[in-house]
């Protein structure tokens, strides 16, 4: 049986150029290419749109290169199985466009066991697989010794809030009750190369502008070298869970002075 697609594994790799048109056309016919390209590489009988999101990063006024990469792979209640991708729109210039796509498969899917919700970060197997190894970290309860509250992340989109309690994680979830003291919003792309990278490169993309956070500056300073550690954790479960590129097994315990 065809393995199916994982997080990193990257699309459209021979696609030809595009011709110059309307971002609609070309949206319409990266789609087109998308949905064959997923059939063909897993073991979906189909791949209908089901989201798109497009956002321009300048004119498409010439010929541009698609570039794609797999952001989250989920089974849904109904059987079906998510793709989530994210599309590059190049030309000479650099990025021109970038589209955000969500497939399903058509029909259910005759496999034997279901897909991993590692596959998909923010699912709630992966927040429970997420509180595990920092329950189980003793740098990260050092870092957290002083704070009482709620470290928010969104990762493509999807809300991650970690309580935390004087050196204790109290939950992973999706939505603390009383939400959360700041939230780092990173785009499932960004967070594909977070746990690609050779090293954890949380700051240098910060320092580009590559995530935005929102809620309490103070507290998203104070806990910014939490936040590292979590980044830490979350290449390690992409490594073991089999994200294309992931390669960290394992991380070194810090001395947090």
């Amino acid at each position: 049986m065809t393995p199916p697609l994982a997080p990193g594994q990257r699309l459209l790799a021979s696609a030809p150029d595009l011709a110059p048109g309307s971002a609609l056309a070309l949206a319409d016919a990266v789609a087109t290419a998308l949905s064959s390209e997923i059939i063909d590489s897993s073991d979906l009988v189909s791949a209908d749109l089901v989201s798109a999101d497009l956002e321009l990063k300048g004119q498409l006024t010439g010929a541009v290169t698609p570039a794609a990469v797999v952001t989250a792979v989920l089974d849904e209640r109904d059987a079906r199985v998510r793709i989530e991708v994210t599309v590059f729109l190049n030309d000479e210039r650099g990025v021109t466009a970038v589209l955000k796509l969500a497939f399903t498969s058509a029909e259910a899917v005759d496999r034997s066991a279901s897909l991993s919700g590692l596959l998909c970060p923010g699912s709630r197997e992966w927040n429970a697989e997420l509180d595990r190894r920092l329950s189980n970290d003793e740098s990260f309860a050092r870092l957290i010794e002083t704070y009482d509250g709620t470290i928010g992340i969104s990762i493509g989109g999807r809300p991650v809030h970690i309580r935390c309690y004087r050196g204790q994680v109290l939950e992973v979830v999706a939505r603390a009750i009383k939400g959360a003291d700041f939230v780092l919003d990173i785009p499932g792309e960004v967070f594909i190369d977070l746990m690609s990278s050779n090293d954890n490169s949380f700051m240098e993309t910060a320092m580009l502008g590559k995530m935005r956070s929102s809620g309490s500056g103070y507290e998203y300073l104070r806990m910014t070298s939490a936040l590292i550690r979590i980044i830490d954790n979350a290449r390690v479960l992409a490594g073991t869970a089999g994200y294309v590129g992931a390669t960290t097994t394992s991380i070194e315990t810090l001395q947090v002075a």
